[in-house]
C-alpha cells in the first residue's frame, strides 16, 4: 500500500513533523510503517500514542536518561500523546540490569517513592497536559498463571537466549534466573494494555522495542514503531554517561555545576550534545554544528553557547545568562563569583566534617580523595589536605573553594 493522499496544508504538515522527529534518531523500525502512521495521524487528526518506560530503581536523573523524553516532548508539541510506563511491577520482581547479576527486588514503598521523584525531574522535559502515566501493577497485579502461560507461549527460548543482555551473562558463565527472561515478555505486553503507536527507547533497548510489536501483532493490533535514540557520552568523552561513572550531568545539579560540567566536555563532544541535550529545535542545532565543523564558530564560544541553553532549558533563562556571566568571572578572570552561599557555624569542626555541613561533597570518602588531590583551599590561602585539619573562628568570614566550580563563605557565630 502506497502513502496516505495529504492535501497541500497536510503534506506540508508532514514533513515538518517527519523532519523534525526523525533528527538524532539512530533506528526507525520499520520506517515506512512511521511514515504512514504519521501521514495517517494527520490526515485523520488522531494523534499517536508514543510510549517510554522507566525502571523506578532509583532516583537520580542525568541528562542521558532525558534523550528519549525529549524525542517524547517533540511529539507532545505537535499534539501527540506521551505515555510513560513506570516498571513498578518488574521493579518488585528484579530485573535484568545488564550486568553480570539481576537487579534485587524492591518493596513497594521504595517503587512508589523513586517512581515519584523520578516523574518530578522528568516532567522538566514533558508537557505533563499531554502525559499518561501508567503502573504496570495497574494490568499485571490480576494476571494469572493461564494468562502468563500463555504469552509465554507467543515466543521462544531460542528467541529470547539471542538477547544481547542474556547471551552475555551465559557466555560470561554468570547466572540468568527464569524471572529474568520474562522481563522482556513483560515490557512487550505493556504496549498491548497501553495500545503504544511508537516506543521511544535507547539502542541498548532494541530488543525488548521489538517485542512489542510481537505482542500487539498477536493481538491482531497495529504493531508499534520502534524509535531508537543514542546512548549519550559522558563528561569524560569516552565512556556512556553513568552516575557510578562520575561523568554525568543531573537535572538536581545546581545550575553552576550544571554550566561547569558542560564547559569541562571535550570539544568533539559538542554535536552530540547540541543534538540531544541542548533543548533547542533541530533546524538550529544542525546549523550550529555545521558552523563548528566550518570553523565559523569558535569551540568556546559555542560550549558557553551550549552550558547556557542547558542551564536555561532546566533554571530559565535568566539563570542560563548569570550562570555564563558567574563562569567567566570566575574562570577567565579569576575572581570568585558574585554570590557565594554562606554556613553559620558555632563551634570548631574538622575540614572534612565541615565539607560535608556544607553540602560541598556528597560523602567523607569523596572529601577525603578531593583532599588527597589537592582540590581543597581557601581563597587566597594554601590548599587543605589534612581532612582533621580544625576550623576555628579564626576562619570567620573565608571562602573556602572545593574542586572547581564550589565555593563556601564561613561566617562564625
Amino acid at each position: 500500500m502506497g502513502d496516505i493522499e495529504l492535501n497541500d496544508v497536510q503534506e506540508q504538515e508532514f514533513n515538518r513533523q517527519w523532519e523534525a522527529l526523525a533528527f538524532g534518531v539512530s533506528e526507525i523500525t520499520p520506517e515506512d510503517d512511521f511514515r504512514k502512521m504519521l501521514r495517517h495521524s494527520i490526515k485523520v487528526g488522531q494523534p499517536l500514542r508514543v510510549k517510554c518506560g522507566i525502571d523506578p530503581t532509583s532516583v537520580d536523573v542525568h541528562l542521558g536518561h532525558t534523550v528519549p523524553y525529549r524525542k517524547m516532548r517533540q511529539f507532545q508539541d505537535f499534539g501527540h500523546i506521551g505515555v510513560v510506563i513506570i516498571g513498578d511491577y518488574t521493579a518488585s520482581i528484579g530485573d535484568p540490569s545488564g550486568q553480570n547479576e539481576s537487579r534485587p527486588p524492591l518493596d513497594s514503598v521504595t517503587v512508589q517513592s523513586n517512581a515519584k521523584k523520578y516523574m518530578e525531574q522528568i516532567f522538566t522535559v514533558l508537557n505533563p497536559e499531554k502525559t499518561e502515566v501508567c503502573y504496570q501493577t495497574e494490568w499485571f497485579s490480576e494476571v494469572g498463571l493461564k494468562d502468563l502461560l500463555l504469552w509465554a507461549g507467543q515466543t521462544t527460548v531460542a528467541k529470547l537466549l539471542g538477547h544481547d543482555t542474556f547471551k552475555n551473562r551465559l557466555d560470561e558463565g554468570n547466572s540468568l534466573s527464569l524471572h529474568e527472561l520474562f522481563y522482556p515478555v513483560l515490557q512487550g505486553i505493556d504496549s498491548v494494555y497501553v495500545k503504544a503507536d511508537v516506543e521511544l527507547g535507547g539502542t541498548d533497548q532494541r530488543f525488548n522495542v521489538l517485542m512489542g510489536r510481537d505482542y500487539q501483532k498477536n493481538k491482531g493490533m497495529r504493531p508499534q514503531v520502534a524509535m531508537l535514540l543514542p546512548i549519550i557520552t559522558g563528561t569524560c568523552g569516552s565512556q556512556k554517561m553513568s552516575k557510578s561513572l562520575n561523568n554525568y550531568i543531573g537535572i538536581l545539579d545546581e545550575p553552576f555545576d550544571k554550566f561547569g560540567k558542560i564547559m569541562s566536555i571535550p570539544d568533539e563532544l559538542m554535536p552530540e550534545y547540541f543534538k540531544y541535550v541542548s533543548g533547542m529545535d533541530h533546524l538550529t542545532a544542525s546549523k550550529i554544528i555545521s558552523d563548528l565543523e566550518s570553523g565559523d564558530l569558535h569551540p568556546n564560544e559555542a560550549k558557553k553557547s551550549l552550558a547556557s541553553r542547558v542551564v536555561s532549558y532546566f533554571h530559565g533563562a535568566e539563570t542560563g545568562a548569570k550562570m555564563r556571566e558567574q563562569f567567566e568571572n570566575v574562570f577567565k578572570k579569576k575572581n570568585v563569583p558574585d554570590e557565594i552561599p554562606e554556613l553559620q557555624v558555632s563551634e570548631s569542626v574538622s575540614v572534612l566534617d565541615l565539607m560535608i555541613k556544607g553540602s560541598l561533597i556528597p560523602s567523607k570518602k569523596e572529601g577525603r580523595r578531593l583532599l588527597d588531590q589537592g582540590a581543597v583551599s581557601f581563597i587566597d590561602g594554601d590548599k587543605v589536605t589534612d581532612p582533621s585539619m580544625n576550623i576555628d573562628n579564626t576562619f570567620d568570614q573565608k571562602i573556602l573553594k572545593v574542586g572547581k566550580r564550589k565555593f563556601l563563605k564561613l561566617v562564625f557565630s
